[in-house]
Order: C-alpha cells, then structure tokens, then sequence
C-alpha cells in the first residue's frame, strides 16, 4: 500500500509541474482597460517615482519630471509649471515650495464641476513646510485611504487654482491607479504598479470665468500610463 501511495503522489506530482510549465507559456490576456468620459479637458500625470516630482503646466500642458532635491534646494522656479505630484502627494509653485512662485490653491470641496463659474479673486492657498516636508493644505486631504484594500480613492473635491502665469483654473482628480478605477479597488488590493497615474480633469478661465461646458461627444480616456 505505500508503494502504491508513492506512485501515485509521484505521478500526481508530474502531471502538477507539466501543467504548471504549460501554463507558464501561456500569454495572459490583456488587461481591460477602464475607460472614464468627460466633456472637459483631461491630463494624465505619471507621479510613480517616489524621489521626484512630476510638474505639470496646465496652460502648456507641458510636464517635468524633476529630483525631489531640486525642491528641497529650492530649484523649481527653472522650471514653468503650476503643480507638482509624487505619488499621493502634490505640491505648488508658491510659498514655501518656491518664493518666487505665484501658484495658490482654493479647496471647494465636492461641489458640482460644472456650476463653478467664477473664479475668485483671493483666499488662495500658498505651500508650507509641515515636519519637513513641503504641502499645500488645501490638496493634503484630497483622497480617502482604505486600511481593508490599501488603496487611494479620490474624494472628487474641486479645486480652483491660481496660475504660475496669473491665470485660473478649475481642477479635480479623477482617479489614481493607471489601468483600473478608484472604485475597483476597494474590494482587492491594487498593486503598486497600478497606482499612482492620476487622471486629473480641468478647465483654464477666460478673465476669471470658467467657459460654461457645451455638449458634445465625450472624450474617451484610457487611464493608464507607460
């Protein structure tokens, strides 16, 4: 009876490591990717590495992938851009982050994107030095945390920021994690390599009025970023 418990553990044992190997050739499928609509204009910011920042200028729509050393030696004002990210932090060009700098940010909450028209004339917030590390208040709180799953959802707060060029926008993060929702991942965890591809939604004001949205085919955007 051992002898033939042996054979057969040996022989299920083979047939396991060969289905294993077969299946270890297999190509997985791709990915579905989510797809999230908007009327307004969308970018797409890859804030994954850890130790830079990843600086946006919304009137450009230019980025700069730049050391988190060049903020903390107060390098950024070579730079033309109105707000930082690293993962889930984010930054201004103003205050703290750099004197020389004008950004200044608004928190409206999670108010109606579209009902902001006006962008007013003071009340903005400059960055700040808080237990060594550079913050704009007003983005501190932007996501909620899930301790069961580990992931970051936003909260779909509206921001109006003041531009580096004196110019304004209306802003709110739609999502965080490069090929899945915010929403997909409260009930599994979301892997590193999935996160921090913030898709942000915004919309630049004429003379300090937000142009009201005109109906038209949405744009489609795939929130994944290479």
């Amino acid at each position: 009876m051992l002898l033939a418990a042996t054979l057969i553990f040996h022989t299920t044992l083979d047939y396991m490591l060969n289905s294993i190997e077969e299946f270890e050739t297999v190509p997985l499928p791709p990915k579905k990717i989510k797809i999230i609509s908007t009327h307004n204009p969308i970018i797409q910011v890859d804030a994954k590495a850890k130790e830079s920042w990843m600086l946006v200028n919304f009137s450009s729509g230019k980025t700069y992938k730049v050391p988190e050393a060049d903020a903390e030696k107060s390098n950024l004002n070579n730079y033309e851009w109105d707000i930082g990210f690293s993962r889930t932090k984010i930054i201004t060009n103003g205050g703290a982050t750099n004197p020389l700098g004008e950004t200044g940010v608004l928190n409206l909450g999670p108010v109606d994107f579209e009902e902001i028209s006006t962008a007013p004339n003071k009340g903005y917030i400059e960055d700040k030095v808080s237990f060594g590390n550079l913050i704009n208040q007003e983005f501190s709180g932007w996501y909620n945390y899930r301790t069961r799953t580990h992931n970051i959802e936003s909260k779909n707060n509206v921001y109006i920021v003041k531009l580096a060029n004196k110019g304004f926008m209306k802003m709110r993060i739609l999502n965080y994690y490069c090929g899945k929702k915010d929403q997909d991942c409260r009930s599994m965890m979301c892997s590193r390599q999935e996160a921090a591809c913030l898709t942000l939604e915004y919309v630049l004001a004429e003379n300090g009025q937000f142009p009201s949205n005109i109906p038209e085919p949405a744009k489609k955007i795939h929130p994944n970023i290479n």
